[in-house]
């Protein structure tokens, strides 16, 4: 039968008084509506349960008061339950809402739109059971029971009660609920909430285990995220390792370019000594060779100043290199701080090819800085007339 049938049940059962503690009712038949649905639960007793103490069915007066009995329907048409805690004393109404049910002493039909404190925590709890059968092999509904297989069997009956509804904690229940969506990280978040109510579970009873379990659900929650961000870790190291690898492969090579970039003038500064120890010549006086020998100093000091900016340009690179691969560790510090360690040898790496960049243009400049006072001390030796000027130079400034 359909659920607008089971209405008819619904009607005569929220319109009844009932003995307390038992199914026996009585039920003034004050509307037509009422004396026809209870006329329909009266054909069909098989289907509806319900029977008359006395009287004749069939002599139903409106405005009259009947006996009534009401057992329990057919069970694939319904439920009539005096409690929840009579509703859930069924171990597959434990991990499964009935079709249609109806609660005698809340007068409470599933489809009212005004639910009971205990019913909505009742369908918190199906919600949590729904989320755990994901992440379970399989589940006995007859028997109310959950069965997990990764790391050996576990079984844990899906047993509680109204006292384990009534003390439930709702806002870490939708959490946990929420917790498992559509994303790709589905199937190991379902690994987790298994793993992590294992570990709880176990320490009751084995039919104690849920109604535990629910006891300690800011434990399971803090369980579960902690084991997530655990993957999320392992995941995003791997995402992160591969990323500054290429940056490590990135920035060796812009380090290296620096040096490799002005190879060329630095093996131009040994042939230019040579230049300036064979191009000049003595000079006893004013003359030729004067002023070749002064042409020659003069072009050593050119040189000498284009590779000083060039080493100083070279140097700034460095330092512009140096302050962005700073910028990423103290990047990768502040967002993944849990496994910054890990990446501590890719950054040390770097800092040791800039160390040897930066010690390998020195030593090109006290290169440059030798040839350079080499080239005066043989210019002022050939060029006599230098020579004296100089000597004549330094005299007056040390006499005064």
């Amino acid at each position: 039968m359909s659920d607008a049938n089971f209405e008819n049940l619904v009607e005569v059962c929220r319109a009844a008084t009932f003995v307390p503690g038992g199914r026996e009712a009585s039920l003034t038949l004050a509307t037509q509506e009422l004396l026809d649905a209870l006329s329909a639960c009266l054909a069909d007793d098989r289907e509806y349960g319900i029977l008359m103490a006395d009287g004749d069915p069939d002599q139903l007066v409106l405005g009259s008061t009947v006996q009534l009995i009401i057992g329990d329907p057919r069970t694939g048409f319904g439920v009539v339950a005096d409690s929840l805690q009579d509703l859930i004393a069924s171990p597959k109404f434990r991990v499964s809402e009935p079709r249609n049910y109806f609660l005698i002493d809340k007068k409470f039909s599933k489809s009212d739109a005004a639910i009971p404190d205990n019913v909505v925590c009742y369908r918190r709890v199906l919600q949590f059971v729904s989320l755990l059968r994901k992440s379970a092999a399989y589940l006995d509904v007859d028997a109310g029971t959950l069965v997990f297989v990764h790391g050996g069997k576990y079984e844990l009956p899906v047993n509680y009660s109204v006292d384990d509804l009534i003390r439930l904690d709702g806002a870490t229940l939708d959490k946990l609920v929420s917790f498992v969506g559509d994303d790709t990280h589905n199937e190991q978040k379902l690994a987790i909430v298994e793993e992590s109510v294992r570990s709880i579970a176990s320490a009751y009873e084995r039919s104690a285990r849920f109604s535990g379990m629910l006891a300690q659900l800011s434990d399971l929650s803090s369980k579960i995220n902690d084991g997530y961000r655990l993957f999320v870790a392992s995941f995003s190291y791997d995402k992160v390792r591969d990323a500054l690898e290429a940056a490590k492969v990135d920035y060796a090579a812009k380090i290296h370019k620096v040096f490799s970039d002005i190879q060329n003038q630095i093996l131009g500064i040994p042939v230019a000594t040579i230049v300036v120890a064979t191009q000049m010549k003595a000079a006893d006086k004013i003359g030729y060779e004067f002023w070749v020998n002064s042409a020659v100093l003069i072009g050593c000091w050119v040189f000498v100043m284009l590779m000083v900016f060039l080493l100083m340009n070279q140097l700034h690179t460095l330092g512009v290199l140096a302050t962005e691969i700073h910028r990423q560790r103290d990047q990768i510090s502040m967002q993944y701080k849990d496994i910054a360690d890990r990446f501590k040898d890719v950054f040390e790496f770097l800092g040791r090819r800039l160390r040897l960049q930066k010690f390998a243009l020195g030593s090109v400049g006290g290169v440059l800085i030798v040839g350079f006072l080499l080239a005066h001390v043989v210019y002022f030796k050939l060029t006599v007339p230098a020579e004296t000027w100089l000597k004549s130079l330094l005299s007056c400034y040390f006499s005064a």
